[in-house]
């Protein structure tokens, strides 16, 4: 939830507002972009600010606003992807990372050259779009046990 100060439709009065995305279901395909950049003004930052995120078993629980009704509903996650940008606003450069839905090994894309790397090497703080896609019911519960 963003809360600032905005200007109301007709009378023009500056007042406290809050702007709130949420979700309703969740998809099987996730896709979640941190936000790396920031305006004042006209000055841009680019934010490099590590975050931390999952590889596997990323409970979405709580992190809607439907009610989940039954036990299908409820969506564990597994990580299948990462873009990362390094450089600046001005010029920067975007690498992906993706994994094996069969193997599960995890592969680095930079421009023409593709390395196998390790999962934990997708944890960068210059992780700017993050792929997930949903556990199938079997994968779910094997993972909560």
């Amino acid at each position: 939830a963003v809360v600032s100060t905005q200007s109301t439709g007709k009378c023009k009065m500056m007042v406290k507002a809050r702007k709130e995305l949420t979700v309703w279901r969740l998809p099987t395909i996730l896709v979640v972009i941190l936000k790396r950049f920031s305006y004042s003004g006209m000055w841009r930052n680019k934010i490099s600010t590590m975050v931390r995120f999952p590889l596997d078993n990323f409970s979405a629980e709580g992190h809607t606003a439907g009610w989940v009704s039954n036990e299908k509903e409820r969506k564990n996650y597994r990580l299948f992807g990462v873009t990362n940008h390094t450089g600046t606003l001005e010029g920067g450069h975007y690498i992906g990372c993706t994994r094996n839905p069969v193997s599960g090994d995890w592969f680095t894309y930079d421009d023409h050259v593709i390395r196998p790397m390790k999962g934990a090497q997708a944890l960068k703080k210059e992780a700017y779009l993050l792929f997930y896609t949903s556990l199938s019911e079997k994968e779910d519960r094997a993972a909560l046990r």
